[in-house]
């Protein structure tokens, strides 16, 4: 609230509304949304401030594979059209070298980054494609010694 008038703080709510596709249900109750869409919301929320950075740890480990997949594209589209920094923590490598530009493994010591990988895919990135394979192979190298 901050001290925004409502009428601009619900135009900036429908911005990010409609940036993660869901201006439709503006007036719909949470608990009303797929658990697909309450993350849209999320992430339109935290948007919403203007932050300088968003940091997003594990937001799609429990949405269904198809849902984390629609997830994942719409994450890169949010950030092709915001241009935020996005520090975002997963397990997942195949997640991490679709989303991110660089992978950071952290070692077993807490603060400790054993490895930075630079991903120079071009985007849209193929899962399938066999530049993909071996960026996940390499990020695979430094997380099994």
């Amino acid at each position: 609230m901050r001290g925004v008038p409502e009428k601009e703080r619900r135009e900036t709510a429908l911005n990010f509304l409609r940036l993660v596709k869901l201006e439709k249900f503006a007036d719909v109750h949470p608990h009303q949304l797929s658990g697909g869409m309450q993350q849209r919301v999320a992430i339109a929320r935290a948007l919403a401030y203007n932050p300088g950075v968003l940091l997003m740890d594990e937001p799609f480990a429990a949405l269904d594979a198809m849902t984390r997949d629609e997830m994942q594209k719409l994450l890169t589209e949010v950030w092709q059209e915001t241009k935020k920094t996005i520090v975002y923590i997963t397990h997942n490598v195949a997640e991490a070298v679709y989303l991110a530009d660089q992978v950071l493994v952290l070692a077993a010591h807490p603060g400790t980054v054993k490895a930075r990988i630079p991903l120079d895919l071009p985007r849209p990135r193929d899962p399938l494609s066999s530049d993909f394979v071996a960026m996940q192979r390499a990020v695979m190298e430094y997380i099994s010694h």
